[in-house]
């Protein structure tokens, strides 16, 4: 498996995992995500636009959390925490589930400069094919209940709609691992 790039558009894309360097580029990438959406007439991110951040990015940069999507000259194309463990949040939604061995998706951003070219569609598969390699059986991600358009993405992306809990939506995506 080749962990380290990915198409997208007809576009190559560099993976690697954030280091603290990288805080403000992805700082600027989640502020600019957080106002696409808003524009967009979704809540979501709200905290991002009032200063703080429920998901702790710089935490996750520190634990090796945060997967980048670069072009081959450095420009970010796209971010997202890809959690080991359970967050407070995710075990709040996800309840006697959480204990399960799992990967936890937050704050999956993409430039909109890359936007239309399914590059979403495609960091999450690589997520996906890290779960398999690190055997890890699930693949999980929240959403809130009124964003139409996501939910239907996560669906068309193959993820399983498992409960609704305060407002948000859960999916996972199930690897028998003994398949691979």
């Amino acid at each position: 498996m080749n962990q380290n790039k990915i198409t997208a558009g007809g576009l190559e894309f560099l993976v690697r995992f954030a280091l603290p360097i990288d805080r403000l580029k992805i700082n600027e990438l989640m502020s600019n995500t957080a106002r696409w959406l808003k524009e967009s007439g979704s809540s979501q991110w709200g905290d991002i636009l009032q200063g703080f951040d429920v998901h702790q990015i710089e935490q996750r940069i520190e634990r090796g959390e945060v997967a980048l999507f670069e072009t081959d000259e450095g420009l970010l194309a796209g971010a997202m925490i890809i959690r080991k463990t359970p967050s407070e949040w995710d075990s709040d939604l996800w309840e006697e589930l959480a204990s399960e061995n799992a990967y936890y998706l937050h704050r999956i951003m993409v430039s909109r400069e890359f936007g239309g070219i399914s590059l979403s569609k495609e960091m999450i598969n690589w997520s996906e094919k890290l779960a398999i390699h690190e055997k890890i059986p699930f693949v999980r991600l929240d959403c809130i209940k009124t964003n139409d358009k996501l939910n239907q993405m996560y669906c068309r992306y193959g993820f399983q709609l498992i409960d609704e809990k305060n407002g948000f939506n859960l999916y996972q995506k199930s690897f028998h691992l003994s398949e691979y």
